[in-house]
């Protein structure tokens, strides 16, 4: 996946690397050549989303002389441009089609001889299929709400992108009323975290007090839970999160007769029971538990979680356990399960086969999301959201399930990084919450306003 990085940004992939030959000489003829990798191979199958343009090379400096003899499938292709020793051709395909470029003869000249034409060049590919979202949830017993909700959230994929924050760290508002009056539109989805389920119910956290969630049910927007399970260490009744200072093995927590086990069945219960809650008032949730799993691939990384403490295939086997006990021991059917995909290595973008390895796969999850923190105020990532794309092979939809500066839908879907939504994290300080180290308010009035995105008020008409 290296060459990604290095020819996505540009979004282009070269049929040929640009030089021209030292020979400048009248005798030459300017016979298009090739490059025998990261190209376009005479014969191929390639995706659409890599080739937005086609670069061809010749050996010396060339200018269009008749453009209509430029053509994709026999109609002239708008937009050709020569540069030097280049011919430009912009793509617009379609998957699963059959495709011949043509540079027909008298089509390009010698840029200092017109008298000397360039040589035909004709190249035959075509693209793949495009791929099809698995039609169900993974959950067969799926109430009517959630086969709604996940209908509707395929028929946006691919075309739309829905705003989302925060509501805050724990089962409130407090962060998405601050964006959404800093933004002048209400975001589309609002997340919530069981992260204090130990201390809940008390008079300051009550899970049980579904009012958040059936607020912002009722106001037309989408809710995603997710769940900072905290565990107790050994002998410390404190819960904590890291893989550092915690002493609970993931592993023998799915081991009846281990302390472990006990104190997972006791906080899958309970949160089943919360979750029933909003199962009966007729809502359904997006549900991303055991989020970042992985951590980072790089051993001297690794994972900072501690359903990731000891290894990928432990945490996957924690996703079957959880996903078991709410779905068919505790008849949990309202939700739409989210694996959340980590792709750092040591910082640089994992490889394929990384993913594929840390994976629960395609039978096992709704949908995949990916957090990304980035540093630009207005970011893209072709190249991350390409990685799971190839991943789940096209069958599963794509979401950035938690950010803190906003990706930029205006440059991101024009080149196929179609995220389903985005969630931005909260700040706070002080038990204030504002938008200080994340994107600015313009930058939330300028995303929210992108003819990519669906808020609130737009998904109200679409949802209901």
């Amino acid at each position: 996946m290296k060459f990604l990085r290095y020819f996505l940004p540009l979004g282009l992939f070269a049929v040929v690397a640009a030089s021209c030959s030292d020979n400048m000489e009248d005798d030459v003829t300017y016979t298009p050549t090739t490059a025998a990798t990261d190209a376009i191979a005479e014969g191929s199958t390639v995706d659409l989303l890599l080739h937005r343009n086609i670069t061809v090379n010749y050996t010396h400096p060339v200018k269009i002389a008749n453009a209509a003899a430029i053509t994709l499938n026999g109609k002239p292709v708008e937009g050709a441009t020569a540069n030097i020793c280049q011919l430009n051709i912009p793509l617009d395909l379609e998957a699963g089609t059959d495709y011949t470029l043509v540079v027909g003869e008298g089509a390009l000249v010698r840029y200092d001889n017109p008298e000397m034409a360039a040589d035909p060049y004709t190249l035959h590919f075509s693209t793949r299929p495009a791929p099809v979202l698995d039609a169900d949830l993974i959950d067969p017993a799926a109430t009517p709400e959630a086969k709604k909700l996940f209908e509707f959230l395929k028929s946006q994929y691919g075309s739309k992108t829905m705003s989302g924050t925060m509501g805050e760290v724990a089962w409130g508002s407090g962060y998405y009323d601050v964006i959404t009056q800093e933004a002048g539109k209400a975001p589309a989805i609002i997340g919530f975290d069981y992260i204090h389920l130990a201390s809940s119910p008390a008079n300051w956290i009550d899970y049980g007090d579904i009012t958040p969630v059936r607020e912002a049910w009722e106001a037309g927007n989408i809710v995603q839970i997710m769940w900072h399970w905290n565990v107790p260490r050994l002998n410390n009744p404190k819960a904590q999160l890291s893989t550092g200072i915690s002493r609970f093995s993931p592993s023998n927590a799915m081991v009846p007769g281990n302390w472990e086990y006990e104190i997972m069945e006791k906080d899958i219960a309970k949160v089943a029971g919360y979750l029933k809650l909003i199962q009966d008032a007729g809502i359904p949730v997006i549900f991303r538990p055991f989020h970042e799993a992985a951590g980072d691939y790089a051993p001297t990384w690794g994972p900072w979680f501690w359903w990731g403490a000891e290894g990928v295939e432990v945490t996957k086997q924690l996703w079957d356990h959880l996903y078991n006990k709410l779905v068919n021991d505790y008849g949990i059917h309202n939700m739409i399960w989210c694996w959340t995909v980590q792709t750092s290595n040591a910082g640089e973008l994992a490889s394929l086969d990384q993913l594929q390895g840390a994976y629960v796969g395609n039978d096992k999850c709704d949908f995949v999301g990916v957090d990304v923190y980035s540093e630009e105020d207005l970011f893209s990532d072709f190249d991350r959201f390409y990685l799971v794309r190839e991943l789940v092979e096209g069958k599963k939809m794509v979401a950035l399930s938690e950010c803190g500066n906003l990706f930029n839908p205006d440059v991101a879907f024009p080149k196929g990084e179609t995220w389903l939504y985005f969630m931005q994290w909260y700040e706070t300080e002080s038990n204030q919450f504002f938008i200080k180290n994340y994107s600015p308010a313009e930058v939330w009035q300028q995303v929210t306003s992108s003819p990519y995105t669906l808020n609130r008020d737009d998904i109200k008409s679409l949802l209901n």
